[in-house]
Formats: structure tokens, sequence, C-alpha cells
């Protein structure tokens, strides 16, 4: 038996608030709701990925609050549909659309490439739009300027791996449209938190929903911090919230700030699940994981409708 599954596993339930001090070295720190109160100290490069599920009015705000905008293929005819005028439309014009264009309409493509957008289409079956859309990313801080010249079949991730690891910027990605829709698309979107840590440890994946934010916790000691609750949710005395042992391993979890904090808590798919917790932490709280970690945080915010 390990030394983990020897530990007194606890639940404390805990006030509906409660400060908890940052911890002195956390593994890593967590500004989920950057985008809501952008901090001028925020060492993160920052974009917005819109893949292709319906823009519910509300997304301006994750616009305004990045550096750069990618559409991935047919979330163009979304972004483009999204808007009743060319006034409001030519107001969100992406930077980039990449993908294999099967579902790109034409004009839309020639609309927003007239404005300045670059279309990279990448043919590969091998990859996912989503996959595309991050090397487009990753080039575009790295290189400043993608080359014109890149291959239309995998140009990009073959770009992307001849730079090697060295110097990779840290990158905070907001994601709309990745999480509903069809199933198999939502796991893939899960299985991607975890790929994409394992592979490019310095990005940031934050999944965007009409109720709810969802990120990776990193394994030790995680500081997710906020100004208030109230930035990210002005319904909810308490912000519901999961922490969701999605991979194929046992967590051990302690956390400090939760409704519901455990101490030395065995979590799994096949075991017991922290769903239906809540956050009392009032700027912030810790959870100190044996791995990664997914995690969810109900949102509510004026104007939201992401």
């Amino acid at each position: 038996m390990s030394k983990e599954a020897r530990l007194k596993e606890e639940v404390t339930v805990q006030p509906d608030t409660v400060s908890i001090p940052p911890p002195a070295n956390p593994t890593y720190t967590l500004y989920p709701f950057a985008y809501l109160s952008p901090r001028t100290s925020d060492p993160f490069n920052s974009a917005l990925l819109i893949l292709n599920q319906t823009i519910q009015s509300g997304f301006e705000l994750l616009w305004q609050s990045t550096t750069i905008h990618v559409c991935a293929d047919g979330a163009a005819n979304r972004l483009y549909n999204h808007f009743e005028t060319s006034e409001l439309r030519d107001k969100f014009i992406p930077d980039y659309i990449v993908g294999d264009f099967d579902s790109l309409e034409p004009e839309i493509g020639q609309y927003y490439q007239s404005r300045g957008t670059r279309l990279i289409q990448q043919s590969s079956q091998y990859s996912t739009d989503f996959t595309k859309s991050i090397y487009t990313i990753q080039l575009h801080f790295k290189l400043g300027n993608i080359p014109s010249e890149v291959d239309s079949y995998n140009g990009l991730g073959t770009l992307w791996e001849s730079l090697g690891t060295k110097d990779q910027l840290p990158i905070k990605i907001y994601t709309i449209g990745g999480i509903g829709g069809r199933f198999d698309q939502t796991i893939h979107s899960i299985s991607q938190l975890y790929i994409l840590h394992e592979v490019y440890p310095q990005l940031e994946i934050f999944f965007i929903t009409s109720q709810d934010i969802i990120f990776l916790l990193r394994k030790g000691t995680n500081y997710v911090q906020y100004d208030s609750r109230k930035i990210f949710n002005i319904r909810d005395k308490i912000p519901p919230c999961g922490l969701l042992p999605l991979s194929n391993k046992s967590i051990v979890l302690t956390t400090h700030g939760l409704k519901y904090d455990v101490t030395n808590w065995n979590s799994d798919m096949l075991g017991k699940v922290s769903s239906s917790n809540c956050v009392s932490g009032s700027d912030g709280f810790i959870v100190e994981a044996s791995d990664a970690i997914v995690m969810n945080i109900s949102t509510n915010y004026k104007d939201q409708g992401i």
C-alpha cells in the first residue's frame, strides 16, 4: 500500500467565505479570470480560439481581453453569421482562420481575407483543427509572423517541431465552442487539456462555456487566484465547482478554500469525485494534487453569454 493510501482521509465543511493566504511556495499560480480583471503584470500572452459551434452573445469580452483571435475552420462561418450588420462584423476580424477548410464557406473566407485575416489551409487529417490552431497561436508569438510559404498539408506542425522546445513562451488560450455539442468532440477537448499539458506545459488552456470555465490543475500545489468571487459569479453566494479526475490515474487531493475541503482524499472515475463542491475562498484557494486534474468553476457575470 502506498504512503498516500495509508494517510487518513478527511472532509472539512468550511464557512461560505474564508480567507486563504497564498502558499509560500506554490508549484503553480493560476489566474483563470484574468480576462475579467486583466493584470498589467501578467506575463502571459493571450489568445482567443473559436471552435465550430454556435457563438452566443457576450463573447466580445473575451475578444477585447486577448491579443490575437483564431478561428478553427468553420468557426469563421459562425463568427460571420453571429453579427447582423457589416458594421458590427467588421469590428471582429480574426487574425487567422486555420484548418482543412472542409467547413469554411469560400465567400466567408474571402470576406475575412480581404480585411486582413490570414487563411492557412492545413489538409492533414492526422491532426484536428484544434491542434492546427494551437500550432498557429504558438508560432505567432514565437516568430511574430508565420512565413507565407508554409506547406498546405502539415506545414504548421512541421515548422513548430523544427523550432524545438527552447524558449517556449507562456500563453493563455481561451477557447469557446470546445465543450458541448457532440459528446466525442467534448471528450476530445478534455483529452487535449491533458495532452497539451504534457507536450507544452507553458500553455494554459481554458474552455469557456455559458455556465463555467474548465481548466487543468497541475501536479503539486496549485493556487487559484482572483480579485473577488463577484468578478466571475454574481449569482451564487458560493460558486459551484468540481475537481474531476478524468485521466486514467487515481489522484490524491488536499484543498484549502473550498466548501468541502478534503485532506489526503483519493479521487478517481470509479471511486470518489468532488463534484457539486463550492468555492469558499474570498480571493483564492489551494489545491494540492498528486497528479493533474480537471477543474470547473461555475460562472455568471454581467453580459455573459459566451
